[in-house]
């Protein structure tokens, strides 16, 4: 042995030893974790109750096996549990050393050993209590032992090897498939590239027996394999699961996400750069090297994208299998650029190239462990210490309860087999059963009877109880007590019990909704939990119980918001109707679901009972599926002043305006521009000095419409004020109607009291308002009804369209109409213009009350001359003949029209009156015959 095969020797035994300290540092610092809790548990059992135990949960039984046969020595400790896929873990680290070996070199060997054995991913999964570090140990020496029997296929020895440990590893997870899919692919291959057909024969015979040797589990494994549920229906895609295991593979998911995704590509292009290398500098070898590594990380991700793309539960620890091209690609390119080349002349380059890259995967590797090791963030569950909390706190009077209860293993494990209960009492996940009212409502009555109290421990209790319910019943029976230490990962909740409040009604208490039918939904709101009445700094939290008679859509939402009775919003919070972990398509029908909804009121809001809660039902693509209220909703003052003020932009308040003991100190008046008939919303923002009689705010001064003027309270209920005292400070939001006979331009917003009064700014009228016909129209004198008169009307035309081709023509007639209104007027009514044909047609029409709905009749003011332009468009196939356009109004809700009558009080015909007539001809260049239209006299 020369010094260089020396020192590389010396490399192999310190990586081997890096490893293995790496592995055995601190591996009892933290607690176990469900899945360590429950493999030692079942461990614990009875070889043939330890066998069904691990079969019920689909996982084969040889971890189980190895474990229970450890304990008795290394202890039922964190340290001796782990022990044993802390050796397993070195074991992967050494069979990945000969791998990378025997693709390449033992200098590429200690690489790829140095970087696995730096790996963040193997690392957690080596001080790791479950069979993960089992499978890699086993499975990565089955890829070495394939290879060396791909290269000697005559020795029958390594390919009974390769059965058994394809086949361990198998029945260490049934994921080790997908390695024995990638080794026949590679065995095939193989047999094909250099036909020899010993090697198909006798590669795939042992890759049959590994499958035959697992088949005996697997036929008894498969009905629990039917009964498993531990995961909702759903589907994953493949870019998901390669990204995912890749960031897993590299970052051990336990670096901050700014280092992660800085290791994610540090590693994806070293990895994808060795392969280049290696194909770029070793020829053929190089070509025959790289295609398997691809196929070692994509065989075992593809399988598993294409077979379980409907279970949408995904771990990159389910692929470990898979990873080692992850440490193998940049350790082979590594050796190649600082190994001696033929490429003399750029060797110091290369070599710096080579160092430099192992220099970045270790730094980011290395980082990566130190968040592992240190970084509380990235710790495991900490049941240890919760249970040692619970422990030091509980009373003889209290108990504790497990949500979900498929964690009893772990919690028995620290605090004991007594003493506790489990919600639902599940030896192992199963998501149908969701907690609701009903299942537990009866549960906990029998429970906490003769009780004090209760501590409540969750670990991701959303798969069981994902809306809540469970610590909802408890507040309503018990008061939270503080706890001074929240355990990692751990939901701990310590409640005393008022036993006044038990037992648990059947049925929940809450108030009825207003209007709890969802008209487009099998959907009823039974009502909601609200708080008797709550400090305005306070959010509202209510506890909502909807009820389905079938299957509803699979995504619902709900904006919650609470609203006075003038239809001022005052918070609002939009979420899924029973929170993110529960979709409305998987309640079940008849059992009430808790959708509980935290709405926070803004800073100031003024006390008083004119709330109510507004909930409204949308999908998340904006589909509207109704709204329901619950009230009251009392707002009591707050328990801090309120200190806020407003951003007043132009048009808010400027000076302060004092009306004996109450002061507006700010206001902004919204939207800045309005139509007659409109409303404005004024925020504003008062300070009680002392009595004070309660103002009003109104838009407009008084005039010679005054009684349109219309004057509100700040509050929606008149008298409200009366709860304001002096030093407070409140918030109000106030509709103010504009009226619908306001002159236009520029309208002052007042404010007043019997103390004075005060311009609290101005919005602008979008309205010019005229009082006599404009010159030059031709006057007409029609009454129609009893309150208007058309006084005149213009017609012009314009835009002829011509079609030679088709001997067709086509135009436009432009009509203004003059109304005047006599008094004020109560009705809306609806104007029509016709364009009757010769043949008593209509061929084109134009119906919509005047100036399209923005100067409504019932915004006339007495004296007022209405300009009302309306187009008609004459089709293109519209008869030769004399044309006339006819106008009227009529009541939209019955269709009669007004009765019409001319300046000589005689009823028109149809109450229709005739505008203009004109005549309609085909030439010979097929355009209208231009008359000049004719308008009837007025009498």
């Amino acid at each position: 042995m020369n010094a260089r095969q020396k020192g590389v020797t010396i490399l192999f035994l310190l990586v081997l030893l890096l490893a293995w300290a790496l592995r055995l540092y601190r591996l009892a610092d933290q607690s176990f974790w469900y899945d360590e809790g429950y493999a030692v548990y079942v461990a614990g059992r009875p070889p043939i109750e330890a066998f069904f135990w691990s079969s019920r949960d689909v996982v084969p039984p040889l971890h189980t096996a190895l474990l229970s046969l450890w304990l008795p020595l290394g202890g039922r400790s964190e340290f001796g549990a782990r022990f044993l896929s802390a050796w397993m873990g070195t074991l992967a680290v050494v069979a990945l050393m000969r791998t990378a070996t025997d693709l390449h070199t033992r200098h590429a060997g200690w690489i790829a050993g140095l970087l696995a054995a730096l790996s963040p991913f193997y690392v957690w999964y080596s001080q790791d209590a479950r069979m993960y570090a089992t499978q890699a140990g086993l499975g990565f020496l089955a890829t070495a032992v394939l290879i060396r029997a791909l290269r000697r296929p005559e020795h029958r020895r390594r390919w009974i090897a390769v059965a058994l440990l394809d086949a361990m590893a198998l029945y260490a997870q049934t994921t080790g498939g997908f390695q024995i899919a990638f080794h026949g692919l590679v065995v095939l291959v193989a047999a094909l590239y250099d036909r020899q057909w010993a090697r198909l024969r006798r590669g795939g015979g042992a890759l049959a027996g590994a499958l035959l040797l697992w088949l005996p589990w697997a036929v008894y494994a498969l009905p629990f394999w039917r009964q498993n549920a531990g995961y909702w229906p759903g589907q994953l895609h493949w870019s998901f699961i390669l990204s995912q295991a890749w960031r897993g593979f590299v970052t051990g998911e336990v670096m901050p996400a700014a280092l992660s995704t800085i290791a994610v590509w540090v590693w994806g292009l070293m990895g994808v750069g060795g392969l280049v290398v290696l194909v770029a500098l070793r020829g053929k070898a190089g070509w025959r090297t790289a295609l398997f590594l691809s196929a070692y990380l994509a065989v075992p991700v593809g399988l598993m994208a294409w077979l379980f793309h409907n279970v949408p539960k995904f771990s990159p620890r389910y692929l470990i299998l898979a990873s080692p091209p992850v440490c193998l690609m940049p350790a082979l390119g590594i050796a190649v650029l600082t190994e001696h080349t033929e490429h003399t002349e750029h060797r110091g380059v290369l070599r710096l190239l080579g160092i430099s890259t192992l220099a970045a995967l270790a730094t980011t590797a290395t980082l990566g462990l130190a968040h592992r090791y240190t970084d509380p963030a990235y710790a495991k569950s900490d049941f240890r210490a919760a249970a040692r909390l619970v422990q030091s706190e509980i009373t003889p009077d209290e108990t504790v309860l497990l949500v979900p209860g498929h964690t009893f293993p772990v919690w028995q494990f620290y605090f004991g087999p007594t003493g506790w209960h489990a919600l639902p009492d599940d030896p192992i996940l199963d998501v149908r059963h969701v907690l609701h009212y009903r299942d537990v409502a009866p549960r906990l009555n029998a429970i906490l009877t003769g009780q004090g109290g209760v501590w409540l421990v969750e670990w991701e209790p959303w798969v069981v109880d994902p809306t809540d319910v469970v610590a909802t019943l408890l507040e309503q029976i018990g008061d939270e007590q503080p706890i001074a230490l929240s355990p990692h990962g751990i939901r701990l909740r310590h409640y005393r019990l008022n036993r006044e409040r038990l037992p648990l009604p059947t049925e929940p208490v809450v108030t009825p909704a207003m209007d709890g039918a969802t008209p487009d939904l099998p959907l009823t709101l039974r009502g909601c939990a609200l708080p008797s009445s709550l400090p305005g700094d306070s959010p509202l939290v209510a506890d909502c119980y909807w009820q389905s008679t079938d299957d509803l859509p699979l995504h619902l939402s709900v904006s919650a918001r609470l609203v006075d009775t003038a239809e001022n919003e005052w918070g609002r919070a939009d979420a899924p109707i029973t929170g993110p972990y529960l979709v409305a398509g998987r309640w079940p029908t008849g059992q009430p679901v808790l959708g509980r909804y935290i709405v926070q009121p803004p800073a100031g809001i003024p006390p008083g009972d004119f709330y109510r809660l507004r909930l409204v039902l949308y999908e998340p693509d904006g589909t509207f599926h109704g709204t329901t209220e619950v009230a009251p909703v009392v707002i009591e003052p707050p328990t801090r002043p309120f200190t806020g003020t407003l951003d007043v932009p132009d048009g808010g308040v400027g000076p302060t305006i004092r009306l004996e003991g109450l002061t507006l100190e700010a206001a902004v008046i919204r939207p800045a521009e309005v139509l007659p008939g409109d409303e404005v919303r004024v925020e504003a923002i008062w300070r009680v000095d002392g009595p004070f009689a309660e103002p009003t705010l109104w838009v407009g001064d008084a005039g010679s419409a005054e009684d349109t003027v219309k004057r509100r309270s700040p509050l929606p209920t008149a008298g409200a004020t009366g709860r304001w005292h002096t030093g407070d400070r409140y918030r109000t939001q106030t509709r103010l109607p504009v009226s619908p006979y306001a002159l236009g331009g520029p309208t002052a917003v007042w404010v007043g009291s019997p103390a004075g009064r005060g311009i609290v700014g101005t919005v602008f009228v979008a309205i010019t308002r005229t009082f006599a016909l404009p010159p030059g129209v031709p006057p007409l004198a029609y009454r129609l009804g009893e309150q208007i008169a058309l006084v005149g009307a213009e017609t012009s035309f314009e835009g002829i369209t011509l079609e030679p081709d088709r001997g067709k023509t086509g135009g436009r007639v432009h009509v203004v109409l003059y109304w005047r209104s006599e008094t004020f007027i109560e009705a809306s009514y609806t104007v029509f213009v016709h364009l009757v044909g010769p043949d008593g047609q209509i061929y084109a029409q134009a119906d919509r009350p005047p100036q399209d709905g923005r100067h409504p009749t019932t915004h006339w003011r007495p004296g007022e001359v209405v300009v009302d332009p309306y187009i008609l468009e004459i089709p293109a196939d519209a008869p030769e003949g004399t044309y006339r356009i006819v106008a009227g109004l009529y009541d939209w809700s019955t269709g009669d029209r007004l009765p019409v009558r001319d300046a000589e009080d005689v009823a028109v015909p149809d109450n229709a009156i005739r505008i203009a007539v004109f005549p309609v001809s085909r030439a010979d260049d097929c355009s209208y015959h231009r008359g000049r239209a004719a308008h009837p006299p007025a009498g």
